[in-house]
């Protein structure tokens, strides 16, 4: 955004308290600043809320979109056995968490676990 001229509120940059305590960022005139959703909707009532998700390192991660499709939407179509890959996939995800990501190797599991029961539940 800054290649494009947005700038923060008084050309600083937020703290991390700041940005903890009011998680609503405004974007005005190329002019960015955080502030309670309270706030948003008094002053700017007119101006739609867009959500924004930070890359879902979990559920979505931005480097399995390159190249126009998503990696598991690919694998489905070309594996014959996609419940044996999302099977691989949580035992991988579970032996490693103690050593490597911790609750987010759990959380992975759990995505790969979850897409394998719609997967099985829209073969039937």
């Amino acid at each position: 955004m800054k290649k494009e001229g947005v700038t923060w509120v008084n050309d600083g940059l937020p703290t991390y308290q700041e940005i903890k305590g009011y998680p609503y960022i405004v974007l005005i005139d190329k002019t960015m600043e955080v502030a309670t959703l309270d706030f948003v909707h008094e002053r700017y009532s007119n101006i739609p809320i867009i959500k924004y998700k930070a890359n879902d390192t979990v559920n979505n991660p931005s480097h399995y979109n390159v190249g126009g499709i998503e990696t598991l939407d690919y694998i489905k179509a070309k594996v014959p056995d996609y419940t044996s890959v999302a099977m691989s996939q949580v035992i991988k995800y579970i032996s490693r968490f103690p050593h490597k990501n911790g609750i987010e190797d759990l959380k992975k599991a759990r995505f790969y676990l979850n897409d394998l029961i719609e997967w099985m539940e829209g073969e039937k």
